[in-house]
């Protein structure tokens, strides 16, 4: 999380729910832990492929992460803000650089804009707890190039990749 920047609309504690929803993205095991952050009608959208309610969003987790760790995830969050904020929901929208590891060690990586819809409670405020079931939707609305490995390899220290507002 050290590219991590959020802007001002941004409250402190989405890092930490970041941080977390990333860890359970990146487990091949993971099932509930990764799904208990969703409503029970929470969708996980990556480009054309949508599932919506747990047991269809960890079935195209691990068709795309497979359980038996041949092929592993490493999100690098950067550019953060907020897409929209009404009364029932607040959307925020994450740019950063998504490194995939195959077994055997190759390493390449694509950028992506991904938007989080968290509910909110009753004092209009996103519900941020962790595995408290108010992601109403992950949607990876953009990865590019779209199909890994990519022709781009993975950079060992990320520290100088940085996005800027508006590069994706």
């Amino acid at each position: 999380m050290s590219l991590y920047q959020p802007s001002a609309q941004v409250e402190p504690t989405f890092k930490n729910y970041l941080q977390e929803l990333y860890a359970e993205t990146e487990d091949p095991a993971s099932t509930t832990s990764f799904t208990d952050f969703f409503t029970p009608n929470g969708s996980l959208i990556v480009l054309q492929y949508t599932a919506v309610g747990a047991e269809r969003i960890t079935g195209l987790k691990h068709a795309l992460m497979p359980k038996d760790g041949s092929k592993l995830w490493h999100h690098v969050p950067n550019v953060t803000d907020v897409y929209a904020d009404t009364t029932w929901n607040k959307i925020y929208e994450v740019k950063g650089v998504i490194q995939t590891t195959y077994q055997g060690g190759n390493c390449s990586q694509a950028y992506y804009s991904t938007r989080f819809t968290v509910a909110k409670d009753n004092d209009n405020k996103p519900i941020l707890a962790l595995r408290a079931g108010s992601l109403l939707s992950y949607d990876d609305y953009i990865v590019e190039p779209s199909v890994s490995p990519t022709e781009i390899p993975c950079q060992g220290a990320m520290s100088s990749l940085t996005f800027h507002a508006g590069q994706l």
